[in-house]
Parts: structure tokens; C-alpha cells; sequence
């Protein structure tokens, strides 16, 4: 078979499944049944099935009855059993291996993989997801390098626990298995791990150097934190890369002349400092996540890439797929009924995250409303049943007769000593008012709770001089004060006493990327590392300090 014919084959087949996701939209009951009916049959005869009487289940109300809600730690010990040895434990396909979440909002967890999983459920919605992508570029065919894929980083397994393999769910091995997702680029020179690379910046300017002479149109991420350090590594070695471009130094052969001097010319109007579009004039669209937290940036991202389009990644974790973009919404794409049977608790903001009780009555996708916000409780054929997410939805309008949902949060995302329900977007809102989104080019400060006698919030930012003569406690008080404006709760709290005064904490400039470079390191894959603007925990300071990231307090 000729690559044409294997681009072919392959755009066609994520047209097919894009279609396909398109008419389960219009028309979800039969498929939402068939997923139901699946999810019983791969867990009647196990372990867990036994336990829980799975063979009497027939319909949802008696899988509620049967099943309770649980956490992830309530489902560990099943998980645990599996790792000993046990067979059909959860499912009746045993797993092949287990995926490391990132551990942002708690300690890691492993999910459960199975052969059946993978075929059935999460290749077939990257298959449509992508095709999505490529109908909004208008690609009628595909070397692979239109293309830049951070979504996920390919490599070997490097861990193992009890014989299982061990991996992220973005930095996975590559598979040949006709049914699972195979893009033509997984084996190009510029997707496979560079093993040379000791940063993340290594492992991006090689991708830059070797799409460089491309007509790139597409850069699909999951973190938006990705494409801004993507952008922030061409801007910082543009005449490195002319150089190893002239020298053919990483690439397979020097770049044409002419292609040399149009780059150089493009590099020379930006002075020095181009951007995305500089570097490949044909970028038609940016994916990755557009809600919640990751909205935040939004400015950076238009400014990146001026006049891009940008889309949304799928609502997808570790444990599952929840939404499938299929259309040029934003922020927020229609539930996928086919990866999962979704279950849903009416979420009000008083909510402090704490596990749903196992017994909570929960409403099928069927029954949501325009504009309510729901927690939501997901099974799937990978054995994680009524699994207590703790994932906060906002129904914001439909899809044929599929509602389609934002992604707000985790419940019980804000931060609140004293009733002040702090959250990202206030801490975000307020720095940026006061500083402005010009002096930078990448997330530079987070907020941090600090438990005391009364508590307060301190603001850690990157004191670069940049911020010229600004004095860092005039700065503090301008940011309290902005803060109060964005929330009612955090103002009242200050007026009476019940919240210190924020305080700034100066950090050496490019700190948060000295944060992110070290978790590299560690082994955390490059999709999995997100930026907080706002921690959960005062702990974050032992890990500017361990780093010696602050730096003495200027300008006071």
C-alpha cells in the first residue's frame, strides 16, 4: 500500500467516524442503550460482578441500586486486586495496562486499560475528534507533516509494576493494531521522542527545527500551556534555528535558499522575536483545551498566532472520554454517549468537593437543563464504575438530541478559608488587571491559600525587570483591592478581618518554567503538566524554595 493510499484510507476513515459521532448526536438513545448493555456484559462475570449481583441487572435503575457511587480510592482495592494477580476481576478482559494520571488534584491514580477499551471506546472518538480537525483545514490528503501533534508523546514503556505496564495516557507506546489510533505521522522523525532532549524546550525546538520547511496548517494540544511554550522556544532560538536550518544540523538535509531568506526576512520584521504564523504562514487552526482554567489563555494564544482559528480538544481524562467536539463551538462539545453511561448530580456552589454519598440520586443525560451545572458520575468498560469524578459540567445548549457541555472545574475548586469561594479565574482576573497581559508571554504567577491566624492569599509572580519601578507592595495592595471588586465573598471577608491582606512573593523570572521543566524530568509527561493560577495548598511554597525560585523582595 502507498502512502497516498494509506493517507487516503485514513482520512477517510476519521471522516466516517466523525459522521457517524455526528448521527449519534441527532439520535443518542439507541447508542446510549447498546454502551449500557456493553458495560453489564463486561462486568457481570467478575469479580466485582459477583459482588454486586450483576447478573440480576437488567435496566439503569437496578445497575443504582446495585452499584454504589464510589472515589477512585474506594475503587482502588478492585484495582489493587488486579495488580496481585487476580483475573476477571473488574472486567472480563483483563487489563493490559495501567494509566498514571497526572496526580494535579491528589496522588496518582491507575486506570485499568483493556484491549476491549481501547478497540471499542477511545480509538474509534480520536478517529472523529480528528477528523473534525481536518474537515475545518479543508486536508483532502496527508503526508503527515501538516500536521504537529503535542497531544500525546510516543516512547517506550519505561515502567512497570507487577509485570503490568505502567504509562500516561500522553505519553504512551505506539500501537499497530489496525483498530486502535494509528495517524500516518507516529513514526516521523518529528513525533518520536527525541532521546537527546533533557527539557521540554529541547523536545520542542526539535520539532520546530524539523517541521520548520513545512506548510504546517494544524497544532493540536491538550494543555494550552504547550502551544505557549511551543511559541515562547521559537521566539527564544529564532537564530538558532535559521542557523541549524543553513547547516541542515537535525533536519535530514539545509533548507532550499529561497526558503531560507523568506524565513529570515519574516524573522528580521519581528526583531527577532516571531511568532507561530511567522514560522509557518499556512497555520489555519489551534486545538486544545478552551474552558474552565484553561480559557485563561485565550490572550496569549490569539497573540501567538494571530488570526488562527481555534477549537477545543475532547473532554477527556486518564479514566475516559466525556465530550467530542464536532463542530465549531469554542469551549464545549456534545456528551459522547458512546464512550460511557454518564450519570449526573445537580451541582450547586456550595459544594465542597467531598465524595458524593453512595447513594445520591443522579439524572440521565436525558434530563438535564439549559444552563444548570451537574457533578458528574461515570462508568466505564474499563471497570471504573460509578465512578465519583467529581468533574463539574455546565449544560450550555445541544447537539441534535445531545446536550452539550462545558467543563467548569473539579467541585470544590475554589479555594475558601472563610466562605470567600476563591477561584482561578478571580486570581487571574485581578493580576491581570493590575499588571497587564503585555509584559509577558507565559503564566508568571499563582495564587497561593496560606493558613494563619487570621489567613491570607499570597500572590506569587515572576519579578522580572520588566516590571520596571513598580514597588511590590504598592503592587499587593492594588491586587487586594482588585480582588475585591471581582469577589463580593473575599471583600466582605476583608472588611472584617476574617482574611489578611494579600501579599506578593517575588519570583526569579522563568520560575514556573523551572517548575514545569523539573516535573519533566521527574517523568511527568509534557501533556500532563498544567499551569494553576490558583493552588489548592500552601505546599507549593516548599517547592519554590527546594528550587530557590524567590527571589530578595525588589522595589520596596
Amino acid at each position: 500500500m502507498t502512502g497516498n493510499t494509506t493517507s487516503a484510507a485514513f482520512l477517510r476513515r476519521t471522516q466516517n467516524a466523525l459522521a457517524m459521532q455526528r448521527k449519534i448526536c441527532a439520535q443518542p438513545e439507541e447508542t446510549a442503550e447498546r454502551v449500557f448493555s456493553d458495560i453489564l456484559s463486561v462486568s457481570r462475570d467478575t469479580g466485582f460482578g459477583r459482588e454486586h449481583g450483576l447478573a440480576g441487572v437488567r435496566t439503569r435503575q437496578e445497575w443504582r441500586r446495585a452499584v454504589p457511587i464510589r472515589t477512585y480510592d474506594e475503587l482502588a482495592p478492585y484495582v489493587e486486586r488486579q495488580f496481585s494477580g487476580e483475573r476477571r476481576v473488574l472486567t472480563t478482559d483483563d487489563p493490559r495496562a495501567f494509566l498514571r494520571t497526572s496526580g494535579s488534584t491528589g496522588r496518582a491514580k491507575l486506570v485499568p486499560t483493556t484491549d476491549h477499551w481501547r478497540r471499542v471506546y477511545r480509538g474509534p472518538a480520536l478517529y472523529a475528534q480528528w477528523g473534525l480537525y481536518f474537515e475545518q483545514i479543508g486536508t483532502h490528503r496527508l503526508t503527515g507533516d501538516e500536521v504537529l501533534d503535542l497531544s500525546w508523546e510516543p516512547g517506550p514503556i519505561r515502567h512497570r509494576l507487577r509485570g503490568f505496564p505502567v504509562y500516561s495516557i500522553t505519553e504512551r507506546p505506539v500501537s499497530d493494531d489496525p483498530d486502535d489510533w494509528n495517524p500516518p505521522w507516529r513514526h516521523a522523525r518529528w513525533f518520536t521522542r527525541d532521546a537527546g532532549a533533557a527539557t521540554m524546550a529541547d523536545l520542542l525546538y526539535g520539532k520546530l527545527l524539523r517541521l520548520a520547511a513545512h506548510d504546517l496548517r494544524l497544532i493540536v494540544s491538550v494543555n494550552p500551556s504547550k502551544i505557549v511554550l511551543l511559541a515562547e522556544t521559537l521566539k527564544e532560538n529564532a537564530e538558532r534555528l535559521i542557523q541549524d536550518l543553513h547547516d541542515g544540523h537535525g533536519t535530514d538535509r539545509a533548507a532550499r535558499p529561497d526558503f531560507l531568506r523568506r524565513l529570515t526576512a519574516a524573522f528580521d520584521r519581528t526583531g527577532g522575536r516571531p511568532l507561530l504564523t511567522d514560522l509557518w504562514p499556512g497555520l489555519r487552526l489551534l486545538v486544545c483545551w478552551n474552558s474552565a482554567s484553561a480559557a485563561l489563555y485565550g490572550p496569549w494564544l490569539s497573540r501567538l498566532a494571530t488570526g488562527v482559528a481555534a477549537l477545543p480538544f475532547s473532554t477527556t481524562g486518564t479514566e475516559g472520554i466525556v465530550t467530542l467536539p464536532v463542530d465549531d463551538h469554542l469551549s464545549a462539545g456534545p456528551l459522547a454517549v458512546d464512550q460511557g453511561h454518564f450519570e449526573f448530580v445537580p451541582w450547586q456552589d456550595l459544594d465542597d468537593g467531598s465524595p458524593l454519598p453512595e447513594d445520591t440520586p443522579t439524572l440521565g443525560y436525558d434530563e438535564l437543563e439549559l444552563g444548570a451545572d451537574y457533578r458528574l458520575v461515570m462508568s466505564q468498560a474499563n471497570g471504573l464504575y460509578r465512578y465519583d469524578v467529581g468533574d463539574v459540567y455546565r449544560v450550555v445548549g445541544a447537539v441534535g438530541a445531545t446536550p452539550r457541555l462545558e467543563f467548569l472545574g473539579r467541585a470544590g475548586f475554589q479555594s475558601s478559608f472563610t466562605g470567600e469561594k476563591l477561584t482561578e479565574s478571580d486570581v487571574h482576573t485581578a493580576v491581570m488587571r493590575v499588571l497587564g497581559s503585555e509584559r509577558t508571554d507565559h503564566p508568571h504567577f499563582s495564587g497561593i491559600p496560606v493558613w494563619d491566624t487570621p489567613p491570607h492569599y499570597l500572590v506569587a509572580i515572576e519579578w522580572a525587570d520588566a516590571h520596571g519601578t513598580l514597588n511590590v507592595q504598592d503592587t499587593a495592595r492594588r491586587i487586594d483591592a482588585t480582588l475585591q471588586e471581582v469577589n463580593v465573598e473575599y471583600a466582605d471577608k476583608r472588611r472584617s478581618g476574617r482574611l489578611r491582606p494579600l501579599q506578593i512573593l517575588p519570583l526569579v523570572p522563568g520560575a514556573f518554567g523551572q517548575i514545569a521543566e523539573r516535573r519533566f524530568r521527574q517523568g511527568t509527561a509534557g501533556a500532563q503538566i498544567k499551569h494553576h493560577w490558583l493552588q489548592k495548598d500552601s505546599a507549593f511554597l516548599d517547592t519554590l524554595r527546594d528550587l530557590d525560585l524567590v527571589r530578595a523582595r525588589p522595589g520596596t
